[in-house]
């Protein structure tokens, strides 16, 4: 506990002005408009104040439902992918374990990012007792309640990810790619069958219900949660808020265990490089090879032979070409 509790000051008293401007960022919409109402008295009606807050609270992401997300994705980058080659290798060389370090960070964290949750949650309610809104206590609640595990299962996926990214902006693009995985590859998957085979619309419900649970930012817009194919809506998801409370925080958990089990076997002196996934560089540029060359066979493949034959000439094209791409880069930033 002793250790666990240096870990923790130090990340406050390393990152405690991040948290700060995480805040104000996350407030702007929801705090500080609506402070800026009362002071200028904008608008006809008692409640105009709230009509952004509502906005906020109603089903779809809002402008501060997605800077959350992406202060939290840049949060966890920062603190683990930020300190890389720095601070971080000096104190992984220390009698401190790296479990210790990663679950500091995310305590830290996440205590953070709940902490600016309720702030906001409870200026709302205070607001919204006080002076006539056009929204509910309820409604604050649940947003709260499901925003704030979203969040948390978001931070725990980007210090999953950081824990074997070499840097800030690899970090949080690899989450982005990450998370948006589920969506993007169930889209393509669906696209390819669809063009040698017929798809019921059954089959294509289901696939798409159980992405909308994998891809994070879909809890958040909660009844906007509509499933789509390539006409207009074919279902929504009704929101069971504490199904999915659950299922976010147990998916936080998982995601820091992962990368307690990745940052324990990552060699921090080989440049962020997993020693047990050998060079994560290539696993990325397979991956984009990957999505890039099924889209492309898609598109000339005329029956499902001429489309594998596609694919596996376009997939290693592709890569080889990405390759060569990197390795021209890398070399004019050496010899600039």
């Amino acid at each position: 506990m002793r250790i666990m509790r240096g870990l923790l000051w130090k990340e406050w008293r390393q990152y405690g002005w991040i948290f700060g401007l995480a805040f104000i960022v996350i407030s702007l919409e929801p705090v500080l408009v609506p402070i800026s109402y009362w002071i200028y008295r904008v608008g006809d009606r008692a409640d105009a104040w709230s009509y952004g807050i509502k906005a906020i609270l109603a089903p779809g992401l809002s402008t501060t439902e997605t800077t959350a997300m992406i202060v939290a994705v840049l949060l966890a980058a920062l603190m683990l992918a930020g300190e890389r080659g720095g601070g971080l290798n000096y104190l992984a060389s220390t009698p401190v374990s790296r479990r210790q370090i990663i679950e500091a960070k995310f305590i830290s964290g996440s205590l953070a990012l709940a902490a600016i949750m309720a702030a906001i949650s409870l200026f709302l309610l205070i607001a919204g007792h006080l002076l006539p809104a056009q929204y509910s206590t309820r409604e604050v609640l649940l947003w709260s309640v499901l925003t704030t595990a979203a969040l948390l299962c978001l931070f725990s996926l980007a210090l999953l990810v950081a824990s074997f990214s070499r840097g800030v902006l690899s970090s949080a693009l690899f989450t982005a790619v990450i998370m948006a995985a589920p969506w993007m590859l169930a889209s393509q998957i669906l696209y390819m069958i669809r063009l040698f085979c017929q798809v019921s619309a059954v089959l294509e419900l289901k696939a798409r219900y159980i992405a909308t649970y994998l891809f994070i930012p879909d809890y958040i817009s909660r009844d906007g949660r509509y499933i789509w194919n390539s006409n207009p809506v074919i279902d929504r998801v009704a929101p069971d808020y504490p199904l999915e409370v659950v299922i976010l925080l147990l998916a936080a958990l998982l995601f820091l265990g992962l990368a307690i089990k990745i940052f324990e076997k990552n060699p921090l002196e080989r440049q962020g490089e997993l020693l047990l996934f050998g060079n994560f560089k290539q696993i990325g540029l397979l991956f984009f090879s990957f999505l890039g060359a099924m889209g492309w066979a898609g598109e000339v493949g005329t029956s499902l032979l001429s489309f594998l034959a596609y694919f596996f000439v376009m997939w290693l094209g592709i890569y080889l070409a990405m390759v060569l791409i990197v390795r021209i880069m890398a070399w004019v930033l050496q010899n600039r």
